[in-house]
């Protein structure tokens, strides 16, 4: 009964993130991160996705980002359209392994989403948006990114091309281990989900165990590389079981700090 109430309760909070060379005018922009919301089949996250969409829209922030995992079943599409028209704008997403069906869940049924009007949907593609009189380059990553460990596109072709002028760029990737193929100086940001914080966890002190991915390097919340600044999202929905244990849903607003 717990794990039950857990996945439906989500952590709703703010988390200021030092980005080093972000202009002034982009000091305390706001990026609302939402992940995982797992539509289409029954899960106490279903209300955890509405409650962080309504917070949302009550935050005002000057980007949604939403990093895959939108459905687990094509039934599910029609409650996340209805989603997207209550998400402020501008909302920018990507799809990920579960809308394509890359998973282990016997439950899992491709959707192969087009467009998500009012919202963009990035599928290996960019677009440069203007706020606070700055150009910000948002692009996101297709989840054919990597296949049976293979890698299909190389994300630093993502980046914004010289031309461009972006004053601030950021990556929405399903996946947190596209931090790893990133050059240098292609993205300042990178917005991922996937790993539900563990979903499942054994606390013990100082720690816990993640069941479902106990190695992974990238389960929650900002790491830092040579390469770029990371927030992975513990995302909001269920998969396999519809339960959370020690991995509470969260919905992230990243207020943007000079570095």
């Amino acid at each position: 009964m717990w794990g039950l109430a857990e996945a439906a309760r989500p952590r709703l909070r703010e988390l200021e993130v030092e980005l080093p060379g972000l202009p002034a005018e982009l000091d305390g922009l706001r990026i609302a991160h939402l992940s995982d919301f797992h539509f289409g089949v029954p899960s106490p996250g279903i209300g955890a996705v509405w409650q962080a969409a309504v917070w949302a829209r009550e935050r005002k922030p000057d980007i949604v980002a939403v990093t895959g995992d939108l459905l687990t079943h094509p039934r599910g599409e029609p409650m996340l359209r209805r989603l997207m028209r209550v998400l402020p704008q501008p909302t920018f997403a990507v799809l990920g392994n579960h809308d394509v069906a890359i998973s282990r869940d016997p439950q899992a049924k491709a959707s192969n989403l087009s467009e998500l009007d009012p919202a963009t949907l990035l599928r290996n593609e960019g677009r440069m948006v203007e706020l606070h009189g700055r150009r910000i380059w948002i692009a996101g990553v297709d989840p054919f990114l990597v296949l049976r460990g293979t890698p299909r596109l190389d994300p630093n072709e993502l980046a914004p091309p010289p031309e461009a002028a972006a004053d601030l760029s950021i990556l929405l990737c399903h996946y947190p281990d596209v931090l790893d193929l990133l050059e240098p100086g292609r993205f300042d940001l990178v917005l991922a989900g996937h790993l539900h914080g563990g979903q499942i966890c054994i606390p013990y002190p100082g720690g816990k165990i993640l069941l479902a991915h106990p190695s992974a390097p990238y389960t929650s919340g900002i790491y830092r590389t040579a390469a770029a600044t990371m927030h992975v999202s513990p995302g909001l929905g269920t998969t396999f079981v519809p339960f959370r244990f020690a991995a509470p849903p969260e919905a992230t607003e990243l207020v943007l700090r000079r570095g």
